[in-house]
């Protein structure tokens, strides 16, 4: 858990005064009153000054709960806590780490997180189920051409000739009916796959490589880091790239906030965005620091630190693509009825 200043306790900052405060002359057989009123004067003016001195206030720390994915997903985020873009921003963001999407939002609905990095599919389908949420600001983007950080469809190196030879076979997401899930069958719809023949088995993305190469699996849908250890055995091949495939340029996730929040808090929400973007172009132009804060963020091995693939982050919220995953959502059953993105897109 990451703090990225100090708490500022009561939100004044210490060093305050009160200014311009008429000294009353007292004469010492008044003494033992004056001060009383004195004292009461002192406690009337700290309080009216709390109130006439609102901007003081304003400066003070604001805090936020923030839940993140333990991927590099997340280095928006995380980048914009290492290099202080939050702290320039007067925020004090608590960060917390969850599994999926699917996780962090039921717990974003009850109020224990302010903020949280979620996949679009999982967004959707909670807003379709009744959560008042607008995405504040893009996650990770999905690249136009591979090689991309999102899910390889890989198999044992010989073990196919073409994607139809997949009829039949076990593959590995790591879950059904997730993101990753819908981009595998459109994936494999497009290449003329059955998929009611093919058999869906649920497996975590660290887990997935070794039962892939002993044969216990037929293919992954696998994501970076492990895309890469499992590509350096050279015992296994890549036969399509789902989301570049059917998706190409959609935001994978976003960081989403309930509307009641949003509108409580919009200045400091406008601060996050702000430092969150800086967090992004900075990960584009400086790749050595990137790579060591995702390292240690990801707990990554070390061997890898320089080999593996770090994700596309985006700096503006995509529309258009957001409406094609939504459709997808519906064709494949992860959605009863659209969603409208606009309504649902918080403009700073």
């Amino acid at each position: 858990m990451s703090r990225a200043a100090t708490d500022a306790g009561t939100g004044v900052p210490s060093d305050r005064f009160v200014i311009g405060y008429p000294f009353a002359r007292v004469q010492h057989g008044d003494m033992e009153g004056s001060v009383t009123e004195i004292r009461r004067l002192y406690c009337a003016i700290a309080l009216a000054a709390g109130v006439l001195w609102s901007p003081l206030a304003a400066a003070a720390q604001e805090k936020i709960r923030l839940g993140v994915l333990p991927f590099s997903e997340s280095l928006a985020a995380i980048v914009a806590d290492k290099q202080g873009f939050f702290k320039e921003e007067g925020l004090e963001v608590e960060t917390s780490k969850f599994e999926s999407g699917a996780i962090a939002v039921p717990v974003l609905q009850s109020g224990r997180m302010d903020i949280v990095l979620s996949n679009t599919v999982a967004t959707f389908q909670a807003i379709e189920q009744g959560l008042d949420a607008v995405v504040l600001a893009p996650g990770a983007v999905v690249r136009a051409s591979p090689p991309d950080t999102t899910t390889a469809l890989i198999v044992r190196k010989g073990s196919i000739k073409s994607m139809k030879d997949l009829e039949g076979k076990r593959i590995a997401v790591n879950v059904i009916n997730s993101s990753a899930w819908l981009h595998m069958v459109a994936a494999l719809d497009k290449h003329g796959v059955d998929r009611s023949k093919v058999r869906f088995t649920e497996v975590p993305f660290p887990q997935m490589n070794d039962p892939l190469l002993n044969g216990q699996l037929d293919a992954v849908a696998q994501v970076e880091p492990f895309r890469s250890a499992l590509m350096a055995t050279d015992n296994a091949e890549i036969v399509s790239w789902t989301y570049v495939e059917t998706a190409p340029n959609s935001d994978i996730t976003q960081y989403v906030a309930l509307t009641p929040w949003v509108e409580k808090n919009r200045a400091t929400a406008v601060k996050f965005v702000r430092a969150l973007i800086k967090g992004a172009q900075f990960t584009a132009s400086n790749e050595a620091a990137t790579r060591d804060i995702n390292q240690q963020f990801t707990n990554l091995n070390p061997a890898l630190k320089d080999k593996v693939l770090l994700p596309r982050l985006g700096t503006t919220i995509n529309l258009r693509e957001m409406n094609h995953t939504m459709e997808m959502m519906q064709k494949y059953g992860l959605l009863k009825a659209p969603v409208d993105p606009s309504k649902r897109v918080f403009t700073p």
